[in-house]
């Protein structure tokens, strides 16, 4: 996803990360900030326990991975808190759609399936995902989840640039990857919990630790708070929060959102000496975590305050 190879694919690389911060959080802005939502590592864990044993039965019945379905029901339905999954029963923010006859519910303008219960929404997921226009998904074992969630994003079930990165996380964090040679419990119409009453056993959760510019990071999860990952990396709080240039820990990092696990550089390290802004959204923070540059020395590299107005097409300088 990092690896830059010319100065064309530079430059998509860069701008699939700040989708992350603009086109996404609009597109989910619904969900997690407009209402406030605050999604728990409790309230993904009792996700799973509670939705896994469906998600089993769709991957023995359809041949959908237990890992992928429950990793886009987590992010789709932030832990089945959104508005769409309380009110409309929706997990997996399937659209309407013109060929779709059934009950829907609007959102803003646009039109999403509702569903008599969320066992529905996940016998419809897979119905949906076994559509001519995911075909070749199902030539791939149901332990290639990296497959799979590159296939969703490549086959369109998602506009976010960083849609496969975010599953694949999940999936390697909460290690769902760990669910698919289960045996689900005996098929019910409305399973309410698992009949064996043999819970999943939560993992002690490790990030992924990736690495670029020399710094090491990790990618967010939905029910991260910077507390926990302080305690994981064995890091103060506060110690975190300076490493990315952050005030408070009141608030959760975004799903998919950069965490730097050690001190940034106070310049660029690749080969890039400048950044044309994208994004009226943009701003000086989130180009400091793109590079990896301290934000306050990316701001007296450029003559700015850290909290500058930026616009599109601004050119922000990298290196001295």
């Amino acid at each position: 996803m990092f690896k830059i190879y010319n100065s064309n694919r530079k430059y998509i690389d860069i701008f699939s990360i700040i989708k992350k911060k603009t086109a996404f959080c609009l597109i989910f802005s619904l969900f997690f900030n407009l209402l406030g939502l605050s999604v728990t590592r409790d309230e993904v864990y009792n996700y799973i326990d509670k939705y896994k044993n469906i998600a089993l039965i769709e991957q023995r019945d359809n041949g959908i991975p237990v890992s992928i379905t429950l990793a886009q029901g987590l992010l789709e339905s932030a832990a089945g808190t959104s508005l769409l999954a309380r009110e409309g029963n929706n997990h997996f923010g399937v659209k309407c759609h013109r060929s779709y006859k059934g009950d829907s519910i609007l959102i803003g303008k646009m039109c999403y399936r509702k569903y008599l219960t969320v066992h529905d929404s996940y016998i419809d997921h897979s119905r949906f995902l076994k559509s001519k226009r995911y075909k070749e998904l199902f030539s791939l074992p149901l332990t290639d989840y990296r497959g799979w969630a590159h296939g969703l994003k490549r086959c369109g079930y998602a506009t976010d640039s960083l849609y496969a990165e975010k599953l694949i996380n999940m999936i390697e964090t909460y290690g769902l990857d760990r669910l698919v040679g289960e045996t689900p419990s005996p098929k019910v119409d409305k399973p309410k919990q698992d009949i064996n009453n043999q819970h999943w056993h939560h993992p002690v959760l490790r990030h992924p630790v990736k690495r670029r510019y020399g710094l090491n990071y990790i990618m967010a999860v939905i029910g991260d708070t910077y507390q926990d990952i302080a305690t994981e990396f064995n890091i103060k709080p506060s110690k975190l929060l300076d490493y990315n240039d952050l005030t408070s820990d009141n608030i959760q990092p975004e799903v998919g959102e950069i965490i730097y696990v050690n001190k940034k550089h106070n310049e660029a390290q690749g080969t890039q000496d400048q950044y044309v802004v994208y994004d009226d959204n943009e701003t000086l923070w989130h180009i400091s975590q793109l590079f990896g540059i301290r934000l306050k020395d990316l701001a007296k590299l450029n003559k700015l305050t850290p909290a500058a107005v930026l616009h599109k097409g601004d050119t922000i300088r990298l290196k001295r």
